[in-house]
């Protein structure tokens, strides 16, 4: 009789046996782009209490000199590096999207650091950053969604415990595992996923902390130990995706769709869903930004003439966490609209700066923040519920939004319907290389010199043609 291949082993098949050779062109430039964004994300924080504190404790623990911390010249053990890494690339929420949802910051910090430790070539890690996200967009997809009500409402439960696989499987397709032993690494990653932390952390009003909706740096650390396991015969449970306890139970889903992490491997990709922010802050304030900077730039508007903003916005935007007043520390400044419309206004450089206390502390930041009213905007949860379960999409397109200001004794209103760089097939709100270009420089100006900055972009665009060791030159702050 034969037997079923499981989803866990169809899984395990594909990224054993994946090579760069056989990656669509428009997936490696793809994986290119997604790395110059979240490398600059991570130098950009340096300076933020999530990056610094992590850089400390890698440094404090230290271990074998053989993965660089970003942002510095200093080496540590390889699943210490990635966890540093990780809370730099996730400290400004600045970072890549792809459904469904935060994926880049949590998956690619562990191949980054094996490849280094391991001297391998820019085409192994960039195959290795592109089955992460296939990885990790398949798993989350296959579980119940975060929310498609049209009161913005999110699920009981919800995580980025997916992350996990994404992340594991990198790294052991770094480590070169044959079939056998990465459904080993990804037994062992459902068991090393976190635990559904996403909601609690959306719906708790104060105190969230710095570790956000899901640890990325826990789970980059992961993705190296649970490979290096498995390298090591160390047995994980190769049927961990599959049947009524399989980790869609595991993580609290009420539903499974397996068929949405084996279908058409290797044929469709999902990484080519991946979306960028323009603005270091939550995706729900993209649109919102964009509508409200489009107005005050047409109308020459300065902060002084601006008396109130009233922006109507999807009823997501209204949870605990993107309400709560009380700013301590940056992930709250990336979690509160008022602030970041306050930034927008005083036409602030748009790049990690956005966070930093000199920013967060500003008397006149603080001010304008009490003009500011959040309401909810009735069209944009409709499009949500339609696009998320009347077309069935498993991404959101549509995000549109109202702002209006009073300045000059009039009111000027401005309506968007995409948010810049979020959608996903209209090419017109989609970043350009040259965008991506203008990001990573404004992000890491305060990390790297001038001309270390193009040094940089270029290595990165041409991984392909390099070895990991020379992007990594290219990354260390000048002395």
């Amino acid at each position: 009789m034969e037997i079923q291949e499981t989803a866990t082993q169809t899984l395990a098949s594909f990224v054993a046996g994946a090579t760069f050779d056989r990656l669509p062109r428009e997936v490696v430039h793809e994986t290119k782009r997604i790395l110059l964004d979240i490398l600059g994300c991570a130098l950009g924080s340096v300076e933020l209490d999530k990056g610094r504190i992590a850089i400390d404790m890698a440094r404090e623990v230290g271990g074998r000199r053989e993965a660089t911390i970003l942002g510095t010249g200093d080496k540590v053990a390889a699943p210490l590096a990635a966890f540093a890494n990780a809370e730099l690339m996730h400290a400004l929420d600045y970072c890549p999207l792809l459904p469904p949802n935060h994926i880049t910051a949590l998956v690619t910090p562990a191949p980054l650091a094996l490849a280094e430790a391991r001297g391998s070539s820019g085409k192994e890690l960039i195959l290795a950053i592109a089955l992460a996200h296939e990885v990790a967009s398949r798993v989350g997809l296959s579980l119940a969604g975060l929310r498609a009500g049209k009161d913005g409402h999110v699920a009981a439960t919800w995580g980025l415990g997916f992350d996990q696989f994404g992340a594991t499987a990198a790294a052991a397709k770094i480590l070169q595992l044959d079939s056998g032993k990465m459904a080993d690494a990804l037994g062992l990653a459902g068991y090393f996923a976190p635990v559904p932390s996403h909601n609690k952390f959306l719906l708790t009003g104060h105190g969230g902390g710095l570790a956000k909706y899901g640890p990325a740096g826990w789970t980059a650390q992961g993705g190296v130990q649970t490979a290096v396991l498995a390298a090591m015969g160390y047995r994980g449970d190769r049927s961990v995706l599959d049947g009524e306890n399989g980790f869609w139970a595991m993580t609290g889903s009420p539903t499974s769709d397996l068929q949405k992490v084996t279908a058409r491997l290797g044929e469709e990709w999902n990484i080519l869903r991946v979306t960028y922010k323009a603005w270091p802050c939550c995706g729900v304030f993209q649109s919102p930004l964009g509508a409200f900077t489009k107005l005050i730039d047409d109308h020459h508007l300065e902060p002084e003439e601006i008396q109130t903003v009233v922006i109507q916005n999807e009823g997501h935007g209204g949870l605990p966490r993107f309400v709560y007043p009380e700013l301590e520390h940056h992930v709250d400044a990336q979690t509160n609209l008022a602030y970041n419309i306050a930034l927008a206004a005083y036409r602030v450089e748009v790049s990690a700066a956005w966070q930093r206390e000199r920013n967060l502390r500003d008397p006149a930041v603080r001010a304008f923040m009490k003009k500011v009213t959040i309401e909810p905007y009735p069209l944009a949860d409709e499009m949500r519920h339609r696009e998320l379960v009347v077309e069935r999409k498993p991404y959101i397109e549509r995000r549109p939004c109202s702002v209006q200001v009073l300045a000059r004794g009039e009111r000027f209103t401005q309506t968007v319907e995409y948010a810049k760089w979020l959608a996903i097939e209209n090419e017109q709100f989609r970043a350009t290389d040259d965008d991506l270009a203008r990001k990573f420089r404004a992000n890491a100006a305060g990390t790297l010199q001038p001309r270390q900055l193009e040094v940089a972009i270029d290595r990165i665009m041409g991984l392909e043609n390099l070895a990991v060791s020379q992007l990594f030159e290219a990354l260390i702050p000048a002395q």
